[in-house]
């Protein structure tokens, strides 16, 4: 298909599920975030059910999984946890989902190094971690107030996980997964996050995209403090061409918003808009420039704390992709704060 079109489904309430295809039912998971739900999908696998994604581990993402454990798991149980990726509102609950059905977890080994990493950093957070973090973000150019208010935002995350499983199934690329009647394709991806994994299953047309491929919102792609000179725009970019050898007839079901067909046209929109966004920093670096600085060239808008985490992270891998095209240079200012300019 040519244009990005919603599919023409109900969209679940909280707590209700709904049916894409037989054996194939969408959750949509409450969050209490500016975007304010996530999809999650539940596979029939013969005699269990296949979870896909979790939610955040808070009182209300439980009192949901166990109202739809109830209404529409049939008495039975869950035999496998697959979660895309590990930002909190995919793996937090997934833990809890695991103990509570005595379910393995899959997921790819980069994303579970990562999430366990962030854990026990947090969990052990030292005064040299806390020095490392406020340098980054004075790099950027921010004030000693707005470093310390992320720091303690990033903090808070760490109360949205529930215990994660000692140990995973590694998910690889290119792997086939057998659930139910059908083959699923491991696509691993790179950019949002360290080894995003969607699901394709060539028989149903399907793709469980994760937030690979989302048809309102582009997922956010940052460098952060624990890969400080990453250039994952590079990889996010190559990982959406990529994803253009699927079908353009693929039906896909994305953890945002809704269902829809379009994929390729999705693609085309997803690359054009970063390609848009590096467009207009190369003029504005003309005279050297800080991120901060730069993040009002990206983002006309009142920025949230939450929305200035995720704006100065993305605005800084734009600079790393222009970087390493060698259309800008960077250079210290006598603060100690990153300049970019144009070549």
């Amino acid at each position: 298909m040519n244009a990005v079109v919603a599919a023409d489904f109900d969209i679940p309430s909280a707590g209700d599920v709904q049916q894409i295809a037989p054996g194939i039912l969408w959750l949509r998971m409450p969050l209490p975030f500016a975007l304010d739900h996530i999809n999650l999908y539940l596979l029939e696998d013969g005699d269990g059910w296949v979870v896909v994604d979790c939610g955040l581990f808070i009182p209300k993402t439980v009192e949901v999984w166990e109202r739809v454990f109830e209404k529409y798991l049939e008495g039975k149980s869950v035999n496998k946890v697959i979660v895309t990726h590990a930002h909190v509102d995919h793996i937090g609950a997934s833990g809890w989902l695991c103990e509570h059905f005595s379910a393995p977890l899959y997921m790819t080994q980069k994303e579970y190094d990562w999430v366990s990493g962030f854990l026990q950093e947090q969990a052990q957070f030292s005064g040299d971690v806390k020095a490392e973090r406020k340098a980054f973000y004075h790099r950027l150019g921010m004030s000693e107030k707005e470093s310390n208010k992320l720091i303690e935002l990033s903090a808070n995350f760490v109360g949205l996980f529930s215990p994660l499983p000692e140990k995973i199934n590694p998910l690889e690329d290119t792997q086939l997964i057998t659930i139910g009647e059908h083959q699923w394709q491991v696509i691993v991806s790179e950019g949002h996050s360290v080894a995003h994994a969607s699901l394709y299953c060539e028989a149903l047309g399907l793709m469980i995209s994760g937030d690979q491929v989302l048809p309102r919102i582009s997922s956010n792609v940052s460098v952060g403090p624990h890969d400080p000179d990453g250039n994952p725009l590079l990889s996010w970019l190559t990982s959406l061409e990529r994803l253009q050898s699927l079908p353009a007839e693929t039906l896909v079901l994305p953890a945002h918003n809704f269902p829809f067909w379009g994929l390729r046209k999705r693609l085309d929109q997803l690359i054009e808009g970063h390609q848009v966004d590096l467009r207009k920093l190369i003029p504005a670096c003309h005279e050297p420039k800080t991120i901060m600085q730069l993040v009002k060239v990206m983002y006309d808008r009142e920025l949230t704390l939450f929305d200035l985490l995720l704006a100065s992270g993305e605005c800084l891998a734009h600079v790393h992709y222009l970087l390493h095209q060698g259309k800008l240079v960077r250079s210290l200012s006598s603060d100690g704060c990153y300049l970019y300019t144009t070549v």
